[in-house]
């Protein structure tokens, strides 16, 4: 990579790193593209050289916070664990993003939803398919452990189950903080406690009977 294109790549994740950042704090709506080039100090012509618009930029951080997350889940899997103590810490892993400060995670993912790839031919989306492809790679392994190591119990389609069960953590991880419970019901439902409980049915469905 020549100097110039290093220097390009840099100022790119400037801007990604200055919109995540304002992104996260104040949301994905109230933030203008204007305001995360006076951030990074650039004129909004330049801005435009990197990012043609607000919804690849909110892609861009998509990717940027989804690849974290995918390398904490390799270092999950990575670690000498069974399968069934690996995808104990993995729902372990989404139920705690509730508790980041000000609950920005939970809250970008649900803004995100808004902002569909306009173009898959452009290199965000393309990023974005790659990066949903390495963790799901990542799941797999976990489940082909599984199978293997007989930490889970056999009678179920494994690989099926541990997407099934990441997926629908990771979505109720988002739902069940951002939904407002009705005061009316005769207990108070906290999000937290209620993940926690989804997370205990779910493995106890798996767990090797002794």
């Amino acid at each position: 990579m020549s100097i110039r294109e290093q220097r390009k790549q840099q100022r790119r994740e400037q801007i990604i790193q200055a919109a995540k950042s304002l992104m996260l704090d104040s949301g994905i709506q109230q933030v203008q593209l204007q305001d995360v080039a006076n951030e990074v100090g650039i004129g909004i012509a330049t801005f435009y050289r990197y990012f043609a618009n607000k919804e690849l930029l909110v892609l861009a951080i998509n990717n940027e916070i989804t690849n974290e997350m995918t390398n904490s889940i390799k270092h999950i899997a990575n670690e000498p664990l069974t399968a069934y103590e690996q995808i104990e810490r993995i729902l372990t892993y989404y139920i705690e993003l509730i508790d980041d400060p000000q609950h920005q995670f939970v809250k970008f993912f649900k803004a995100f939803e808004a902002y569909k790839p306009i173009s898959e031919e452009t290199y965000e989306y393309k990023e974005f398919i790659n990066i949903r492809r390495e963790m799901a790679n990542v799941l797999y392994s976990i489940a082909e452990k599984g199978m293997e190591d007989k930490s889970i119990r056999a009678g179920i389609d494994i690989p099926e189950y541990v997407f099934t069960v990441v997926q629908n953590i990771s979505y109720f991880t988002v739902e069940s903080y951002l939904t407002e419970h009705d005061p009316n019901l005769p207990v108070k439902l906290d999000p937290k406690k209620q993940l926690k409980l989804i997370k205990e049915m779910f493995l106890q469905f798996i767990a090797t009977k002794n």
